[in-house]
């Protein structure tokens, strides 16, 4: 039996998940659909938790600092990042680009570790970054690798947002997209969610087959123009996604 104080409670510290600007009761209680009453007791007490905390004006709240508990026991405990980890450093030291680990949160792709390149700027994505999966490579990538029917059920309750000009948008294409990662073992996307930037992921499997999330190789867009590079960057990838495959997570 669900507990719904604690239900409301959640719901309050999901409207902040996006990182937009701090937050009034009204404005959470505009977003959660929640009496203002129960959005005022759940507020007081997240913010006297630390999960919550005040803005200097008194008047508005962001997340506070004892979500980073939550996010550091999650991370510190994840099979799937501790042995992707060096082989990702060891990747973006050999090719010099920036590699990420991602897995599928609903209908999104996380960001659970980036390894930048030198020149790279960090704050584009950092830890816990989302963006929708049929839209990144490492989306796609991830869909390539699971059941067809699953891989549907995703992209035709996705919003088919123009992030950016070149974002695709057209369900069609973007199945094809998916069914040639499936066919080559390696996804890509070029400036569809950041301007300037583009990637190609690969899939990463459980001991049991099934897919864990993505890795992924990113940089300025100039940087993947040539295909004969982007050739080097899927054998790259796959071999490094066949790597951790193989330690049976």
């Amino acid at each position: 039996m669900k507990s719904n104080a604690l239900e409301k409670a959640l719901r309050t510290l999901e409207v902040f998940k996006t990182g937009q600007a701090p937050l009034s009761v009204i404005e959470i209680s505009q977003l959660t659909g929640d009496a203002i009453s129960s959005v005022q007791r759940n507020t007081y007490t997240l913010q006297s938790l630390g999960y919550l905390e005040r803005e200097p004006d008194g008047n508005r709240y962001v997340l506070g600092r004892s979500c980073l508990h939550i996010g550091f026991g999650y991370l510190r405990r994840n099979k799937f990042l501790e042995v992707a980890s060096p082989h990702l450093i060891k990747l973006s030291e050999t090719l010099g680009l920036r590699c990420d680990l991602t897995v599928l949160d609903g209908n999104e792709i996380v960001y659970l570790a980036r390894f930048p390149s030198k020149t790279e700027v960090f704050e584009l994505s950092p830890i816990g970054r989302r963006w929708p999966a049929i839209s990144t490579a490492s989306g796609r990538a991830i869909l390539s690798a699971m059941p067809k029917t699953e891989c549907y059920k995703i992209v035709n309750s996705s919003e088919f947002a123009q992030i950016t000009n070149n974002t695709v948008t057209s369900k069609k294409t973007i199945i094809k997209l998916i069914e040639d990662a499936k066919l080559n073992g390696y996804a890509f996307q070029f400036e569809e969610v950041l301007v300037s930037a583009a990637s190609v992921a690969a899939p990463v499997f459980s001991k049991n087959k099934e897919v864990l999330g993505a890795i992924l190789i990113g940089g300025h867009v100039t940087q993947f123009e040539s295909s004969e590079y982007l050739d080097r960057l899927s054998i790259h990838i796959c071999r490094t996604a066949s790597t951790i495959s193989s330690y049976n997570i």
